[in-house]
């Protein structure tokens, strides 16, 4: 069985040119709410962990905020080095990052606590480079009923009815018991943080459903590896059964739902 950790930074490594413009386009829709949760002013202390390309800490920076970016995956910090010119961009590991304690007025991860290998020890290294009173934010996917630009994949892999794929054995994301809004209030109170709220966020997606298939193939780990290294016949069944799962939403667009959570440094 793959180790988590290896699994995700290999999978990543691989989409470092084809994650920006498909699914990061799309996890961009949250991104001005997370700096707003932030409450970073121009000339605020803010890190992001798991920069990816770049968006977020773009636009942090372009409100005047004095931005340091870090990434786990070495192609992913260079593509954002070479998309924000001035910022500094690091190639780190969550937990583990090379801060000292109370560094940044605040922190955001925008989908990169569902990826770490280990969420508890992960919350407790961003509680503590942030300043006493320093905000951590972070998001997450909600509940695949109600994420539908990632469920109807799930789903069409179910209807299919295929077995998992031989090559995509792998231990199971350390995440899933923290992806409903008690555990993950939970989850940061544990690191001590404070006033830890929790809140869904809902916005659309608009996109041609061809399309997005080989956008979240091209832009995923977790919700990729359930449809790679397929049996040709295996692969087309899922196909067709996506292809009716995402019919409805060609016109209106896919319904996309995620967790944000906030907490306080004592």
């Amino acid at each position: 069985m793959e180790n988590f950790a290896d699994f995700e930074r290999r999978g990543w490594a691989r989409r470092s040119t084809t994650y920006d413009g498909g699914f990061g386009a799309m996890t961009a829709g949250l991104h001005r709410a997370l700096l707003d949760r932030a409450a970073v002013g121009p000339g605020g202390r803010l890190l992001e962990v798991g920069c990816g390309t770049g968006r977020l800490a773009a636009l942090a920076a372009a409100g005047g905020a004095r931005v340091v970016a870090t990434d786990a995956v070495l192609p992913m910090a260079a593509a954002a080095a070479a998309a924000l010119p001035g910022t500094p961009v690091l190639a780190a590991v969550l937990p583990g990052l090379p801060f000292a304690d109370g560094v940044f007025d605040a922190v955001v991860g925008a989908f990169v606590v569902n990826h770490v290998p280990d969420p508890p020890a992960a919350l407790a290294d961003l509680a503590r480079v942030v300043v006493r009173g320093g905000r951590v934010v972070l998001s997450c996917w909600d509940a695949l009923a109600r994420n539908r630009a990632q469920g109807v994949f799930a789903e069409a892999v179910a209807d299919a009815d295929a077995d998992g794929p031989p090559r995509a054995r792998r231990a199971p994301s350390p995440f899933a018991r923290y992806g409903d809004p008690d555990t993950l209030t939970g989850l940061l109170g544990a690191a001590g943080l404070v006033d830890v709220r929790v809140e869904r966020a809902d916005w659309t997606h608009r996109v041609d459903p061809d399309d997005w298939w080989y956008h979240v193939l091209g832009g995923t780990v977790l919700t990729a590896s359930l449809i790679e290294d397929r049996a040709p016949a295996d692969l087309a069944r899922i196909r067709a059964a996506y292809d009716r799962l995402a019919a409805p939403y060609a016109a209106a667009g896919f319904p996309v739902a995620a967790l944000v959570a906030v907490g306080t440094r004592r």
